[in-house]
């Protein structure tokens, strides 16, 4: 093996509190989706299985691609607003973020036969769409107190034990880092003596007494985008097919500071128990990683129209196949007291780049939907999905196995304990005045953990306006979700002890579409 493929295998097995671990949060990420789609779509809350005709139909239900009966191009820049909220141990904090991005663009070419052409099949139409499935961008920091042995030295410690490494192992790491222990030996947060300086077998932390400070922060950046081209068929204007294929790419980067600071004594007098050597400690983490990747889908969709104020709309979509590579680099520094001079020191390490590929691939979805049309006034339509996130699975890419099959085969184990399946659903109506539109909508993403002590559901409100002309149309949406979830930053082995931070994401879109049909 070489030494970026060790570092990167030592990575994942040593750091068992961030994502640079493939873990089943990462897949949670690439998995759960919001509200999509242009900004008439997302003023109705996202539901449009049942509905058809508007572009965003291409990566939703292709089926609604037979309804198009003139040809048709849209885009839609969006700005989004999110506030961040942190809470830990009776302290909170907020961060706010703003960002302007494209979050839909399609183009639908239409064949449709003339009305007096009396073929049941009415023609088709060729569909091709950019759509924004998550946008990963989020600031947060928290501060905690805390007390030994909960510290993320002792975490250290913890690691080393762990994975069982002996002193000529961390020695060997000097100048070539290439584990979190390795890097805290090397800033000597943790050595192989006790209190009195005496010899120990297992390895052991500075030795902290009373309040410890923590701080973090954490930016987020980057985002899952999804390329569709898609055909749908009409026949006798009663029955629409459809199928669009999916490619998604994935770009995610995650940059924390994790900040720690406390007294500490070096050494005791083993016959009288005074200290013989004692001062303040403090530590700096700094960790970034990048995740990038391409994936496939396959989705196949039907609409029925029995009646004219009626429509029926099932969408099935395969598993979505992924490639992802990580590349990932840590450093610390830490401030100890020198034990000849007694003064102040500043130590750091620096980790080699790591870099790994692996496979991910997420559950089979199906979306049913029904939408009532009330003549020329409006309708209502309604959406459910069925999801199952206990069927997420990572694996090895290529040549790898052995280790890492095995760690996979754990975190696909966690990932079946620790998720469920879910109903997700949408309803949204739209009022129709002249060449006026109206629209409102509500989208429920169910909790996907199984036994969590906070309620991780995703609720969406939405609210949208339009203009319709003879060739030109222009719409606005307005969305509004809320999230809840936790967060550590690491984990010790023995399961308890770590920070908990509580995280409410609050997240304001505000969505324009402009389109010409042809």
């Amino acid at each position: 093996m070489n030494k970026i493929f060790l570092a990167s295998l030592a990575l994942m097995l040593g750091w068992g509190g961030n994502a640079f671990a493939q873990n089943e949060v990462d897949a949670l990420r690439y998995t759960r989706l919001g509200v999509t789609g242009s900004a008439r779509i997302q003023g109705i809350g996202g539901a449009q299985t049942a509905l058809g005709a508007d572009i965003s139909t291409i990566s939703s239900n292709p089926a609604g691609l037979g309804m198009f009966r003139r040809s048709e191009f849209s885009i839609s820049p969006g700005l989004q607003l999110s506030s961040t909220d942190t809470k830990i141990g009776g302290l909170t904090a907020t961060e706010d973020q703003n960002v302007l991005s494209i979050p839909h663009a399609g183009l639908v070419l239409s064949n449709r036969k003339d009305d007096d052409d009396i073929s049941d099949w009415r023609g088709a139409s060729l569909g091709i769409s950019f759509t924004r499935l998550n946008n990963f961008n989020q600031r947060l920091s928290y501060q905690n107190t805390t007390e030994p042995p909960n510290t993320i030295v002792d975490y250290f410690a913890d690691q080393a034990n762990v994975n069982g490494r002996t002193e000529s192992e961390l020695d060997a790491e000097f100048g070539n880092y290439i584990t979190l222990e390795g890097l805290a030996y090397g800033t000597y947060l943790i050595n192989f003596v006790d209190e009195f300086g005496n010899p120990v077998s297992g390895v052991r932390p500075i030795y902290s007494l009373g309040t410890v400070d923590q701080r973090e922060d954490i930016k987020r950046r980057g985002s899952q985008n999804q390329f569709d081209i898609g055909i749908g068929t009409s026949y006798k204007d009663k029955l629409y097919l459809g199928a669009s294929l999916g490619i998604l790419t994935t770009n995610f980067t995650q940059e924390s500071i994790f900040r720690e600071s406390g007294y500490y004594v070096d050494q005791y007098d083993e016959t009288t128990g005074e200290v013989i050597l004692d001062g303040d400690y403090s530590l700096e983490l700094r960790d970034e990683f990048t995740t990038r990747g391409a994936g496939i889908n396959l989705k196949v969709g039907v609409i029925a129209r029995p009646v004219d104020a009626l429509r029926l709309g099932l969408t099935l979509q395969t598993p979505t196949a992924y490639t992802f590579t990580d590349t990932y680099q840590r450093s610390l520094y830490a401030t100890t007291v020198n034990p000849t001079s007694g003064a102040p020191e500043t130590n750091s390490a620096i980790e080699l780049p790591g870099e790994f590929t692996y496979n991910l691939t997420t559950p089979f979805r199906a979306s049913a939907g029904v939408a009532g049309f009330i003549g020329k006034y409006g309708f209502v339509t309604a959406d459910v999905e069925f999801v199952n996130y206990s069927n997420m699975r990572f694996s090895e890419s290529g040549d790898d196995f052995g280790t890492v099959g095995e760690y996979f085969s754990s975190v696909n184990s966690r990932i079946s304990d620790t998720y469920q399946s879910v109903v997700n659903y949408k309803f949204g109506a739209e009022g129709r005045f002249d060449i006026f539109r109206l629209r409102a909508g509500y989208a429920h993403s169910g909790d996907p953990y199984k036994n969590a002590s906070f309620d991780g559901s995703i609720n969406a409100v939405t609210l949208g306006a339009g203009v319709r002309l003879k060739n030109y149309y222009a719409d606005m949406a307005y969305v509004r979700s809320n999230t809840e979830s936790r967060y550590s930053p690491y984990t010790f082995s023995s399961g308890g002890g770590e920070p908990v931070v509580d995280i409410k994401e609050q997240q304001s879109t505000l969505m324009f579409t402009i389109g010409y049909n042809f």
